[in-house]
């Protein structure tokens, strides 16, 4: 199933009230992620360039051939990477910002774990380095928008390979934000 642009509204919708602390986590940081750069952006999921005209006076936009970049073999085509050039309306915040400091990994078994996202980032999260806890409504919102994003065979390849991939490094050990069979669907 691919998902439509209505659903992905959805999640922005369901993610834009709920955020890691009480108040904006980015006051800790500087908004260090926001703050654009060579190589600090972030990829849509696809299909969540359709929330977007391309024309954001905040946004600079590469269209990328999958190929050549870091994603399963499956995908064909293009991705959008996106990289801030002045603070965004939060509302349009992409869902890779609205997730963070969270990233889902499945296991072998189709679980779905939420972890904290151990991509190498040029900055110094203040969530993840000093364990700051996280409020349980945005780690369930987050967790409620991924089982979402899985029915979408393609981004559920990319959570499977970027998984895989992690879990073949020697020094890769999860530190899990929540567990699914810990979580309650209701």
């Amino acid at each position: 199933m691919v998902l439509e642009k209505e659903t992905f509204q959805k999640l922005y919708d369901m993610l834009l009230e709920v955020t890691p602390l009480e108040h904006d986590c980015g006051i800790l940081c500087g908004r260090a992620c926001c703050q654009g750069g060579k190589d600090l952006g972030i990829y849509l999921y696809p299909g969540e360039e359709q929330l977007f005209s391309g024309e954001e006076d905040w946004l600079q936009w590469q269209v990328q051939k999958a190929k050549f970049y870091d994603f399963p073999p499956g995908w064909k085509g293009t991705v959008h990477f996106v990289t801030c050039t002045k603070p965004c309306p939060r509302e349009k915040r992409p869902l890779q910002c609205r997730f963070y400091p969270l990233a889902p990994h499945l296991l072998a078994d189709d679980s779905l774990l939420l972890i904290y996202d151990p991509v190498q980032v040029p900055y110094r999260c203040p969530l993840i380095a000093e364990r700051i806890e996280i409020r349980p409504e945005f780690i369930q919102r987050v967790y409620e928008a991924w089982k979402i994003l899985l029915e979408d065979e393609k981004i559920r390849e990319l959570v499977a390979w970027d998984s895989r991939e992690r879990e073949e490094r020697p020094d890769f050990v999860p530190e899990i934000v929540l567990a699914e069979d810990n979580f309650s669907d209701s």
